[in-house]
């Protein structure tokens, strides 16, 4: 059953799987942009701009966006401050996409759960239910802010499953079984039905979308450059350079091998990416993106494609250079992956360009 909660339990579809309306067999686009959340708010935004300028009526595709859609703490209530703003924001995505021809899609990131607080799970009732009065229903998944997985075959040889990475990290209530509209009851019955998704699809190409990478050489994922030891702060905001010589080391290294709620070393992420990892090495062949860095990247490892695109709205360092990094790039833009009907898959990243309006292609591999 696709997840609701509330009133949005009226209407289920009696399924596991949401069907999208087209399933003929021809080539599908999917983009995938994270971190928007720092879009312009009262002007075209150059990122989304330059992604539109991709779209062609006559092409099947879609939009996943990749969490964090509200910065900095998601939709709050309307005595808030920060409501205005966030209401802004999330106008900005439909404007900018109201023309848009093929499937949007919406994920949850920490930012969207009040920024991981424990009242988080209001936040992204909040957010769901806004952008479906400017999208549609079923336009953030998994919805009502349930683990997840949720199934998405959208053409005979493409299948999106999205889970919701923040499930796992978030403090506080999280919603789980059926009297919350979730399909899981348990930690454990999320993977069985992530493994049993993969099994059922292992003749398709899939790709699977949550906000928080399994891999990254970035910050979140433990990645560190020189100054960061001299100007810590500057991890959180890149002109705060406060010299903290020696002392300022304490930081990276914490983040790196104990990490804060949202890092990879931290226990909770670190026990659901474990669990994830071993289910993937078993499904060779299947793409995993994810936003959360403030970058793009292309990982391979273990016969999978690991994308980051959280390059939405804001930027943040990235080693380019690794053992199983492909491509690394601190940019504004998008990942694209072409999928065509026989089975191969086309990976690109394009980035803003004062030039041209689509943007450059800055990267591009096959993947096999």
């Amino acid at each position: 059953m696709v997840e609701q909660t509330g009133s949005h339990l009226q209407g289920l579809l009696d399924t596991s799987q949401m069907r999208a309306k087209t399933t003929e067999n021809k080539p599908y686009e999917v983009f995938l942009i994270g971190d928007t959340g720092n879009i312009n708010r009262h002007k075209p935004d150059p990122v989304l701009e330059t992604m539109k300028c991709h779209f062609d009526k006559k092409q099947h595709s879609a939009v996943v966006f990749l969490g964090d859609n509200v910065y900095p703490r998601g939709l709050p209530p309307k005595t808030n401050i920060l409501y205005k703003d966030a209401e802004d924001a999330l106008k900005a995505h439909y404007e900018a996409l109201k023309d848009y021809h093929g499937k949007v899609l919406f994920i949850s990131g920490n930012h969207d759960w009040n920024k991981g607080r424990k009242d988080g799970y209001e936040y992204i009732l909040r957010q769901e239910k806004y952008l479906e009065k400017l999208f549609g229903s079923n336009v953030m998944q998994p919805s009502g802010g349930c683990p997840g997985p949720t199934e998405i075959n959208v053409n005979p040889n493409v299948t999106m499953v999205l889970i919701n990475t923040q499930w796992w990290l978030q403090p506080g209530f999280r919603p789980i079984g059926q009297g919350c509209g979730c399909r899981v009851e348990s930690e454990n019955e999320f993977f069985e039905h992530l493994i049993k998704i993969l099994e059922n699809n292992k003749d398709k190409r899939v790709i699977i979308a949550g906000h928080a990478p399994v891999y990254s050489y970035a910050i979140h994922g433990g990645r560190y450059k020189l100054s960061h030891h001299l100007f810590p702060f500057t991890v959180y905001h890149k002109k705060a350079y406060v010299p903290l010589p020696f002392i300022g080391s304490l930081l990276p290294i914490y983040r790196k091998y104990f990490g804060a709620k949202e890092d990879i070393a931290h226990p909770r992420y670190r026990q659901m990416r474990k669990r994830l990892i071993q289910i993937f090495k078993s499904h060779k062949g299947l793409i995993y993106a994810a936003g959360h860095e403030h970058n793009l990247q292309h990982i391979n490892k273990d016969g999978n494609h690991y994308i980051v695109s959280g390059a939405g709205s804001k930027l943040k360092y990235v080693l380019q250079e690794g053992k199983n990094l492909k491509f690394g790039m601190k940019a504004k833009g998008f990942f694209k992956i072409r999928f065509e009907t026989d089975g191969s898959a086309m990976l690109s990243a394009w980035v803003i360009d004062p030039v041209s309006e689509k943007g450059v292609m800055v990267y591009e591999q096959p993947l096999s």
